[in-house]
């Protein structure tokens, strides 16, 4: 199998299988009340993040699960997990089994961590595996932009769980798919050969602690998962009421992230200026949600799409340029573990801003009477944004892969085109 053909092969097994997880959780203020009433809103926030924190929980087993055991077994496991964790919560008749649902789906899930690993065995360019870790995020921004919409052009004709249950095949159809890829070594000593280094260029393997990128990895996440869970209850307090719309308006920076993500790697930008640019461009996205203004709202989540551009291809290209490629699962677990622990306290942090100032009577009355909770979520992120700001301009040291990379440009000023496209 090329190349390329087995890459996008792993891409669309991660956008089928990533649907319900990422398209279900935005629609919670509705699924809920099924279950346990209309207090059951109340539940949002700490239901939002349940299979993020499972998941943070279960990463570094399930990372060294797959350096011992193989990615491609890592991988079909998360897409099983995946499928039962949907089932459950699908046949849920109790809020008992819906969050048992949940947790499975966290427990045991996990692609994203499961692809990049099984993805980091098989390329061999370290330029190339850093464009296919922003192509995983691009399945996974389809997946929030077709699941939203898809979802909340078809809720309003059947009942919410029982879309869980008609996802579960996604995944399902993704674990057939992942069979036929070709297996993958299960000693981690033998990886190093699976990595294709240029002459004197195995000192970059770990020339740099991987701290401060997971801190920074873990600040993104959290400042734009704070934003999340209450999206719905934001657009009802600018009088926004159609599911279509809302879904439209929260699917909108992935769509952007879709139409751009492809080329930013043209740009000619060190790692960490991009890194800078990114969160500085997400700070003001945050700030601009708090205009009273629909046009005001659509500009703001056009630059938090790129801003999700910007940091995701700056900390993927510092991760490649680091890693250790005989501990690649670890490296990918522990790296989306950060994301996912930040994702857990963003939820947490969104759930107690929101129930405060009584969110589920928002939700009852479809409008805002006061609408400071939204706001102060906002204000929050920008903050974050801005702390990591600072924190990769202070923390973040250039690689050995960079500082050749520099020094080749200034030697060879003509080749820098050929330079940024190894």
């Amino acid at each position: 199998m090329s190349v390329n053909r087995l890459i996008y092969s792993v891409l669309f097994c991660h956008f089928i299988a990533s649907m319900a997880a990422l398209g279900m959780p935005l629609f919670l203020p509705y699924v809920l009340p099924t279950l346990n009433g209309q207090n059951a809103i109340e539940w949002v926030g700490a239901l939002f993040i349940l299979p993020t924190f499972c998941t943070a929980l279960a990463a570094r087993f399930w990372g060294r699960f797959a350096d011992k055991h193989g990615r491609r077994l890592s991988l079909l496991r998360a897409q099983l997990g995946l499928a039962l964790g949907f089932f459950l919560c699908g046949m849920a008749d109790s809020m008992t089994t819906f969050v048992l649902g949940l947790i499975v789906q966290g427990t045991f899930g996990g692609a994203m961590a499961a692809s990049n690993g099984y993805l980091a065995t098989q390329i061999k360019e370290r330029g190339l595996l850093s464009k296919t870790l922003n192509k995983t995020q691009l399945s996974a921004r389809l997946a929030l932009v077709v699941a939203p919409i898809s979802l909340g052009s078809v809720l309003a004709y059947i009942r919410p769980l029982d879309a869980y249950l008609y996802l579960t095949v996604l995944p399902l159809m993704a674990f057939v798919m992942t069979l036929m890829l070709p297996k993958d070594t299960s000693k981690a000593e033998t990886l190093s050969t699976a990595i294709q280094f240029e002459p004197n260029d195995c000192v970059s393997v770990q020339p740099v602690s991987l701290q401060p990128l997971y801190i920074l990895q873990f600040l993104f996440a959290f400042a734009t998962v704070l934003t999340f869970p209450y999206f719905a209850v934001f657009a009802h307090s600018r009088s926004i009421d159609s599911q279509i719309w809302i879904g439209f308006l929260y699917a909108l920076p992935h769509l952007v992230y879709l139409l751009v993500a492809g080329k930013i790697h043209l740009m000619q930008h060190t790692t960490q200026r991009t890194i800078a640019i990114g969160f500085s461009t997400l700070a003001i996205a945050c700030l601009l949600h708090l205009i009273p203004s629909i046009v005001g709202i659509v500009l703001a989540r056009i630059l938090f799409g790129l801003a999700m551009v910007f940091c995701f291809h700056g900390l993927h290209k510092k991760l490649t340029e680091s890693f250790d490629p005989n501990a690649s699962g670890k490296v990918f677990a522990s790296f989306d573990a950060m994301s996912k622990w930040g994702g857990v306290l963003a939820g947490l942090s969104a759930a107690f801003l929101t129930t405060t100032n009584l969110v589920s009577d928002i939700i009852a009355s479809r409008y805002l009477a006061d609408n400071t909770a939204t706001q102060s979520i906002f204000l929050l992120a920008a903050a974050v944004s801005l702390l990591a700001l600072v924190l990769s301009q202070t923390r973040l040291k250039p690689s050995v892969h960079e500082h050749k990379q520099v020094a080749s440009t200034s030697i060879h000023p003509s080749s820098v085109k050929g330079v940024n496209s190894r």
